[in-house]
């Protein structure tokens, strides 16, 4: 692999973001990561996917499996909890397959799904009826265990308010547009609805949007990628859902109805759930340039 490619730099610059400085020495050793690797597990190695914020995942083949995805990731926990809950929910086919890994390495070994362009890229047309399908077979296989870095639902939703609220505090244009008492409150009510203790727990992929989903093809159905695990409401799975492209309330109503009574769950959950989250996805509209009105709409929705 050519660590100097336009692809290769750009994925540094986001791990770079995700990271900080931890990266310029994992970076440093990954030529001599990727040699033994490719020797022990018997991989030509190939491109960069050049997609992704928190890993490098290269394209490689191996004479007995075909082709295959490496995945290293700078933080040997986040490597250890997506192994862990890979090979959970492997029985559900709607995974990639957990093929080898060290986790001292911070590597993986998965299966290569042959389309590999996410949802959130091509923006495809898929059934509720499909996406209810994964989320409920992953809920349905996975062990709702915290161990092997997999984390609780709460520290989930405080890493993920954390890290959006240093990016929005950087941007006057969104902090104008989305003031931060309002992303305040959405924190409040996530914090909230991940402590309550009114629903079964599920093991949830943590990080269930478009762009981390793939077209396994009609006997396969949706694959899930990238999970950040975590273990609470099944109902937060079920969010990026509702808004996938569109931003007519009425919408967002009729989808919540659906994928809450295929996940078991009360609508108002996944209603809430989304109200929650509404702040942070007006402020990335905002800093996208996206129209006031579909702005003001989210804004509606939040607490």
């Amino acid at each position: 692999m050519e660590f100097s490619s336009a692809v290769a730099e750009a994925t540094r610059r986001r791990l770079d973001a995700r990271f900080g400085a931890r990266v310029e020495v994992w970076w440093d050793r990954l030529p001599d990561v990727m040699e033994r690797l490719a020797a022990r597990w018997e991989l030509i190695i190939g491109d960069p996917v050049g997609r992704g914020n928190a890993s490098l995942v290269v394209r490689c083949q191996n004479a007995s499996l075909g082709p295959v995805m490496l995945k290293l990731v700078p933080d040997e926990t986040l490597a250890g909890a997506e192994a862990a809950a890979l090979r959970s929910w492997e029985p559900s086919g709607h995974v990639p397959r957990v093929w080898k890994h060290d986790l001292a390495a911070g590597a993986l070994l998965l299966e290569a799904i042959p389309d590999e362009i996410p949802l959130g890229v091509s923006r495809a047309q898929v059934s509720l009826g499909d996406v209810a399908e994964l989320i409920c077979s992953l809920h349905r296989s996975g062990s709702p265990t915290m161990a092997d870095g997999v984390v609780s639902l709460a520290e989930r939703v405080e890493f993920i308010y954390g890290f959006w609220a240093g990016r929005h505090n950087r941007n006057s244009e969104v902090t104008h547009a989305v003031s931060v008492a309002r992303l305040d409150r959405g924190r409040e009510l996530a914090r909230t609805l991940a402590a309550s203790d009114q629903v079964k727990p599920a093991l949830l992929h943590g990080d269930l949007h478009p762009g981390n989903v793939l077209d396994g093809g009609i006997n396969r159905g949706l694959v899930a990628i990238d999970p950040r695990p975590c273990v609470g409401d099944p109902a937060f799975d079920a969010v990026d859902w509702v808004f996938w492209l569109t931003d007519d309330p009425r919408c967002w109503e009729s989808r919540a109805q659906v994928l809450a009574a295929a996940l078991s769950v009360d609508r108002q959950r996944v209603l809430d759930w989304c109200a929650a989250f509404a702040p942070m996805m007006a402020a990335g509209k905002a800093a996208r340039g996206e129209p006031a009105d579909h702005i003001d709409a989210l804004l509606r929705l939040a607490p």
